[in-house]
């Protein structure tokens, strides 16, 4: 019908006249949408953007690894925007990822040009050495004592900068080498680690022998003086081991492409893996220092991120899942692994976003996306109040057609705080005592609002300076560089959460005063929030909404105080497109699979069973059978049956807000 009615065709005469109504809204989201798609993405972030090759489409090579080339030029490709044009990070930030590979290989291969001509034979033959104490005394931590004071006596590692640098790259060049030379089948491979046999398995013996070798110089790091400086000699040491290791994880990668060479990811997913396994095991030397130890784990990662080396994408994933890493960043004291893990999650986010805005995925990035869900609904039901803390920075880098991926970092409910069942007949939401609660916000919500943030708190303060709200939409909130009026989806998520947090303290403190006087309708925050309604920008508005549904989240003040600036915005506005646009946003999130967010369930309940809405009487409720179905299915899943029979047949009902 879209198309009939988009190409002007003499069918649509045949169309119900409602429908038709009904689609010709549709397609003018649709065009207004892909407007805005192809005015290019111009968001401001510190994180960059995938890469891809030079037709802006993703490339896939071998073993499930995602490899894309040098960025691709603005414009839109078949009609499909490109990968600049579906992140929304900045074209700088996006050049700048896309060339950090060939920076640190740079990097990298100037340090290498001052090694003496036979460091490398001699690193070999210390590593063979290493592999016959392995062998013969294994378990043994007196013989491997032994060995590790004569390699820092006689070769200075772990004493001098220098020579350690030197002998941990060689080192790991050595054994990744050794592990890809020869696979178990006997087909040669180049160095760069491309396998002759897709799937061939690999000889990891150097490989361990090495990550054993590194957890024990670690371990047994004793440069002198008190325990907490033994501690920073032990976490110095490791910092230039990862350090190093990373820069020659890189540099392979980066001379693979320069070759065009299909490069393999196992043998630096085994060494990683190794070493997380090892120093994150519980050991008397380590534990005090183990919060440490994953923190510049997890700095090393987000060196190695998807958007810097996209084809270690699956084993970085991986690794940040993995229970030896993830659950000891998010357990240690003071919540100081938090930030660290938080920035991991925005970089798994940000390679996504791109081909998720596509919607046309291919099977590698299926896959990697079924991986990322299953990381998220651990972390749901492990630790559900780290997510919940960072829910905001999260849903700016989750596309809004996400709704599944949005739908259960909003779900996740801090323990101990507990929920209500929302179609008892005895619920009332204002008598909970959790509501009178504020929940734990880390994100930085005021980050970027920064260059308008005083006309903001000044406006709020006194209403002044008096143009505020026609600059808000005009000037404030559009992304910068572009003519056209495009919103910036992160600025409007913290202007939103910002504004609400001002308006529910405003509340609260005349509570606390006795006045009494202040309602929701009555304020500056309700004004910027109707000022946001009032935009002719469909795709705008939509975001609008979408960073106010965002906070509908578990029994909170927040959740309850957005819980009724969605019901007032829709009560309020005599524009039925606002309220067709609020019940969109509203029911697209119900209609996927559970879990669903507590407040958005008591939202919407309240909205098709309280009487004063008078939501079934709206046209866009029974435009087409199709779609009044819909509802129907969504008010039955949400109300008790008796209710739904009562609220269908007549619209009546009894106001829960």
């Amino acid at each position: 019908v879209v198309r009939m009615i988009a190409h002007n065709e003499d069918k649509q005469e045949t169309i119900n006249p409602a429908f038709r109504k009904a689609s010709a809204r549709l397609l003018e989201e649709i065009r207004s949408s892909l407007e805005s798609s192809a005015g290019g993405g111009g968001g401001v972030s510190k994180l960059g953007g995938p890469i891809v090759d030079h037709d802006g489409k993703q490339q896939m090579q071998g073993h499930g690894v995602i490899a894309p080339a040098r960025p691709a030029g603005r414009g839109v490709v078949n009609n499909q925007p490109t990968y600049e044009e579906s992140s929304s990070m900045s074209p700088a930030s996006l050049k700048h990822l896309a060339n950090a590979s060939l920076v640190i290989a740079k990097t990298s291969l100037s340090f290498a040009s001052a090694d003496p001509p036979n460091a490398k034979q001699l690193v070999t033959e210390i590593l063979v050495q290493w592999l016959r104490v392995q062998n013969d005394a294994a378990g043994n931590d007196k013989v491997m004592a032994q060995f590790l004071q004569r390699l820092q006596q006689q070769f200075g590692v772990g004493s001098n900068d220098d020579q350690t640098e030197r002998f941990l790259r060689l080192a790991t060049e050595v054994v990744v080498e050794s592990c890809v030379a020869k696979n178990s089948s006997g087909d040669a491979t180049n160095v760069s680690g491309t396998a002759g046999t897709k799937g061939a398995v690999l000889n990891y013996q150097a490989i361990d022998a090495y990550s054993k070798l590194l957890s024990y110089l670690v371990r047994y790091m004793n440069g002198g003086g008190s325990a907490d400086q033994v501690s920073q000699q032990r976490l110095a040491l490791l910092n230039k081991a990862l350090g190093v290791i990373t820069r020659s994880l890189v540099t392979s990668y980066e001379k693979s492409q320069q070759q065009a060479l299909q490069w393999d990811q196992r043998p630096w997913f085994r060494l990683s893996l190794d070493l997380v396994y090892e120093l994150n095991s519980p050991n008397p030397a380590l534990d005090p220092i183990k919060a440490g130890i994953v923190g510049i784990f997890g700095s090393a990662f987000h060196v190695v991120q998807p958007l810097v080396v996209p084809g270690f994408s699956f084993a970085w994933l991986e690794l940040i899942s993995h229970r030896m890493f993830l659950s000891n960043l998010l357990l240690t004291k003071d919540q100081k692994g938090w930030g660290i893990m938080h920035q991991l999650l925005i970089d798994l986010f940000l390679f996504l976003e791109p081909h998720l805005r596509k919607v046309e995925l291919t099977d590698a990035i299926k896959k990697y996306y079924d991986g990322a869900l299953r990381v998220i609904l651990m972390l749901v039901h492990d630790f559900p109040t780290f997510l919940a803390a960072y829910h905001l920075s999260f849903c700016i880098v989750i596309p809004e057609n996400c709704v599944q991926l949005r739908n259960l970092i909003l779900s996740a409910i801090p323990k101990g705080i507990p929920l209500h069942d929302p179609i008892s007949r005895n619920f009332k939401i204002d008598q909970l005592p959790e509501i009178s609660q504020s929940p734990l916000i880390l994100s930085n919500v005021v980050g970027p609002l920064l260059s308008f943030k005083n006309e903001l708190d000044g406006y709020l303060r006194n209403q002044q300076p008096a143009d505020f709200l026609i600059n808000l939409t005009v000037t404030h909130l559009r992304k910068e560089g572009k003519s056209e009026l495009l919103l910036d989806a992160p600025k409007v998520n913290s202007l939103v959460l910002y504004v609400g947090m001002q308006g529910l303290a405003r509340l609260q403190n005349d509570q606390i005063a006795g006045g009494g006087s202040l309602s929701l309708g009555r304020s500056p925050e309700m004004e910027v929030f109707q000022k946001l309604m009032e935009l002719d920008d469909h795709a705008g508005r939509y975001i609008c909404l979408n960073a106010i549904a965002n906070q509908l989240r578990y029994p909170s003040s927040h959740t309850h105080y957005f819980s009724c600036v969605m019901l007032y915005l829709f009560n309020e506005t005599k524009d039925e497109g606002v309220k067709e646009q609020i019940t969109r946003v509203l029911l697209e999130r119900l209609i996927t699979q559970r879990p669903h967010p507590w407040g958005l369930l008591i939202t919407f309940i309240e909205l098709i069973k309280n009487a004063k809405y008078a939501f079934w009487s709206h046209p866009f409720t029974r435009c087409a059978t199709e779609i009044e179905k819909v509802f129907e299915n969504v008010a039955r899943s949400c109300m008790l049956p008796t209710a739904m029979r009562s609220v269908a047949a007549t619209g009546d009902g009894d106001s829960q807000q």
